[in-house]
């Protein structure tokens, strides 16, 4: 089965461009859904990591108006009725990689609304119209340090790469 997302650009959506094929989670799926959207995939693992801890199971409790956040990325069900128009449905937000292209999708929306800043990511937390600004800056501040955290261990795995490519002469 294959999913295609809406960009959130004025450039008409190619599906064909756009083809999200469900596999295990791995680095390809975080590296594709932040390229899609010009997203740091580092970021996005940040945000999942503050939503799920990396549960691909994870269910959030029932939300006031009903929805509930499902998966890796805690997609909330609010966006359901446009997800199924690309083929995507409830079931399909616990597999891991398809959440990570929805979550990446999601806060391409917000960066949309607000600009690439902290504020786009409060508000993949509480939604485009949230006034709950304190809930939004304690959720940036922990994406934040996960984020940093995510960034070093990319950093050291880096200058280690580095050093044994030296080591061995490449």
């Amino acid at each position: 089965m294959e999913y295609g997302l809406p960009h959130f650009s004025s450039r008409v959506l190619i599906a064909a461009a756009a083809l999200l094929v469900p596999v295990a989670a791995s680095a390809t799926c975080w590296e594709e859904a932040g390229q899609w959207y010009g997203i740091d995939p580092l970021l996005l693992k940040a945000i999942a990591w503050k939503e799920s801890r990396g549960w691909t199971g994870a269910v959030g409790p029932k939300l006031p108006d009903g929805n509930r956040a499902l998966g890796v990325m805690q997609i909330n069900t609010i966006h359901l009725p446009v997800l199924s128009q690309y083929g995507i449905r409830r079931e399909d937000l616990f597999d891991a990689c398809t959440s990570q292209k929805v979550g990446a999708w999601v806060l391409a929306d917000c960066i949309q609304r607000f600009g690439a800043t902290w504020k786009a990511v409060g508000c993949y937390y509480a939604g485009p119209a949230s006034r709950n600004v304190a809930a939004q800056v304690e959720y940036v501040m922990d994406v934040q340090r996960y984020y940093e955290g995510y960034r070093r261990q990319a950093q050291e795995h880096s200058t280690a790469s580095a050093q044994i490519a030296s080591y061995q002469g490449d």
